[in-house]
């Protein structure tokens, strides 16, 4: 058996984890998983004495840990009120990483509302100048927020604007969500193959991202506009699993899997195993 790289988590406290964030991390480790993704979704509420509880204990247990920022971002916006209430949650996730010590806050880029996928990157890139700004007065480092995949079309954040986005801004990093890619229509996985390009078309643009990346999977409902819902991970779920757990584990790449799926830890758990067998 060869070492595994990549590690899986639930986005949120597992279902079979009752309590609180902190809890999570002992129970995650328990059930034999290496990843949490803290959950501020509704807003950042994490109190920051309870969030510097968090980073002794994932370093005890061994769980990388994660968060999702909060829904009302929107990166595009020429509002300015707007703009200040998308910065405002940005710098929070991004502290209460800090004093987690959590690596990455993912955040859903934003909407076009007529405008194109160019005028979308000034945009972002000059709120996040002030954004950087504003971190550096308040001494917050170390963190990256993570610019994810979208799952609809009229969504800003595709998987070649979310590339563009991790080279442009240095603060920014790609992360995956393969059931959005699969629902956008950004890629269309099938088969073992269909990963394997899509990876070949992240390391040529991206060198390197790939020993250490970060990702959500689940199953999906969608439309011809994108995603309607996530939905556990079965065999006639897509995108499908079993052939990206083969394509990670046969190419030695390294890096983070939240399930987002409705089953959370056992759908996170059912990936490792797959993934595990291939090692």
């Amino acid at each position: 058996m060869g070492k595994a790289k990549v590690r899986f988590g639930s986005a949120g406290i597992p279902i079979q984890c009752p309590g609180s964030s902190l809890d999570a991390i002992e129970c995650s480790h328990s059930l034999g998983l290496g990843a949490l993704e803290l959950e501020f979704v509704r807003g950042v509420k994490l109190l920051e004495e309870n969030a510097r509880a968090l980073k002794p204990a994932s370093e005890k247990f061994d769980i990388r840990l994660s968060a999702h920022a909060p829904y009302w971002i929107n990166c595009c916006t020429s509002d300015k009120i707007k703009q200040e209430t998308t910065k405002r949650n940005l710098f929070l996730s991004a502290q209460a990483c800090m004093w987690a010590g959590a690596r990455v806050a993912v955040f859903h880029p934003g909407y076009y509302q007529g405008k194109t996928s160019k005028e979308c990157l000034k945009i972002t890139k000059d709120l996040f100048a002030r954004l950087k700004t504003h971190m550096e007065h308040h001494d917050v480092s170390g963190v990256k927020l993570g610019a994810e995949t979208v799952g609809k079309k009229s969504q800003y954040g595709g998987l070649d604007e979310c590339m563009e986005l991790q080279r442009e801004v240095p603060e920014i990093m790609l992360v995956f969500d393969f059931a959005h890619l699969h629902a956008r229509g950004d890629w269309k996985f099938k088969s073992e193959d269909d990963y394997r390009k899509m990876f070949a078309h992240v390391e040529k643009t991206l060198p390197g991202y790939l020993k250490d990346f970060h990702s959500h999977f689940s199953g999906i409902n969608f439309s011809d506009k994108g995603e309607r819902n996530h939905i556990p991970v079965d065999e006639e779920s897509v995108p499908p699993y079993k052939p990206l757990m083969k394509v990670l584990a046969e190419n030695g790449y390294g890096g983070t899997i939240i399930s987002e799926s409705p089953q959370l830890e056992i759908d996170a758990l059912k990936m490792q195993k797959e993934y595990l067998k291939h090692l």
